[in-house]
């Protein structure tokens, strides 16, 4: 009696972390098309508006606008597909193949990765050009190597060792199928309880998803659970983008906030209020996107732990945390946009024009003033041509 209460009380708990699950499903979904409706905008403002086409920033923006783009689009998906398999028991990711859900795996940690080291890539960029620390010894080098030659050519290292790095996502997963019910999930292997998962099968619904292939050897299997747990989510996607965030930011705003030689009022002001609304979005970033690296990197090293002592509740309560950080994920991911229309003048005149919202009075005094002249030219001309 005591063992099928105990048993009960399991699958309540799972069932209520479903029904979180598909609840945060919906706030993913709408922060996430927000997120890529804002850097379709991004991307578009950048490359055609740009004022300074020669600067590293601009291809630093124009990648992160890109990699923030598809890690939303692979997140809005999955959020579907859990969706669909909250409501409907519909299975929209259903691959059918190993090769498909192994590039699915593969490109979506791949692009996590890019996400994540573009915007340390712009924020180190931003530190060498502002802090120019081989100004004695080298004057001028910090302004040849921040340009868009060497910005295209560091994105091309990034996305290179992405890829490396991520291979054993190809090797090891494979397209497996099994039954449905709590009774069959990872958190619940309980030798205890055999007996009674046997007799309780109500369905033979099967559940498939891209998992570790059960085809490898030992070696294979720990030596992917280190890659996986130490490798790709402690090293490459917490500990040493954080620290160089956090280093460099660090050195970029003690520097703002001092007291500088003004050399040019006009190119300096330029350079401050860029500088601050850059590391602004570089802080956001840190602060909003890393909760979730933490949390999925904690999850995993102590996920074996309860697993094997079958801790149902702080295996629930490690979920509910993960859906939580999710959404702070999808927010740092969405707000590059609105930081950019909100701290940069350029940028915000741009996006207006582009929008067509400079038709309307409510938003002419946003405009520069190359931009307002741009668009009476561009009247007085049409009606030139019109007469």
């Amino acid at each position: 009696m005591f063992l099928e209460n105990k048993l009960k009380y399991r699958e309540v708990k799972a069932n209520q972390s479903f029904e979180q699950s598909g609840r945060n499903g919906q706030g993913t979904l709408l922060f996430g098309s927000i997120g890529i409706i804002g850097n379709i905008i991004c991307f578009m403002v950048v490359y055609r508006f740009s004022f300074q086409q020669q600067h590293s920033f601009v291809e630093y923006l124009r990648s992160l606008a890109i990699f923030d783009f598809l890690s939303l689009l692979f997140e809005c998906i999955q959020s579907l597909h859990d969706l669909f398999l909250y409501l409907f028991s519909f299975n929209l990711l259903n691959f059918r193949s190993s090769i498909l859900c192994k590039l699915y795996e593969y490109s979506n940690h791949v692009i996590i990765l890019l996400a994540c080291w573009t915007i340390v890539g712009l924020t180190f960029d931003r530190l060498i050009l502002v802090c120019d620390p081989w100004a004695k010894k080298w004057p001028n080098l910090s302004r040849r190597i921040c340009n868009c030659k060497c910005a295209k050519r560091i994105i091309l290292f990034l996305i290179i060792l992405s890829l490396i790095i991520n291979i054993p996502d190809i090797l090891y997963q494979k397209w497996i199928c099994r039954q449905s019910g709590y009774q069959y999930s990872a958190a619940f292997i309980g030798k205890l309880y055999l007996n009674e998962t046997q007799i309780n099968q109500t369905s033979n619904r099967l559940i498939c998803q891209c998992r570790t292939s059960p085809n490898l050897s030992r070696f294979q299997i720990l030596f992917y659970i280190q890659w996986k747990t130490y490798v790709f989510h402690l090293f490459c996607y917490t500990l040493i983008p954080a620290i160089i965030l956090l280093a460099s930011n660090t050195a970029i705003l003690k520097l703002v906030h001092s007291r500088r030689q003004i050399v040019g009022q006009k190119n300096e002001h330029l350079r401050s209020k860029l500088t601050r609304t850059l590391t602004l979005a570089s802080i956001i970033f840190l602060v909003l996107y890393f909760p979730h690296a933490i949390v999925e990197t904690f999850s995993i090293l102590i996920f074996p732990k309860y697993r094997i002592h079958c801790h149902i509740r702080s295996l629930i309560i490690i979920r509910i945390l993960k859906r939580l950080s999710e959404l702070l994920n999808i927010a740092a991911l969405g707000i590059n946009f609105f930081l950019y229309i909100l701290g940069v003048n350029h940028y915000r005149s741009a996006a207006i024009q582009m929008l067509g919202l400079h038709h309307f009075q409510f938003f002419l005094p946003y405009l520069t003033v190359e931009h307002r002249n741009s668009i009476g030219s561009n009247i007085f001309n049409s009606s030139q041509h019109t007469k």
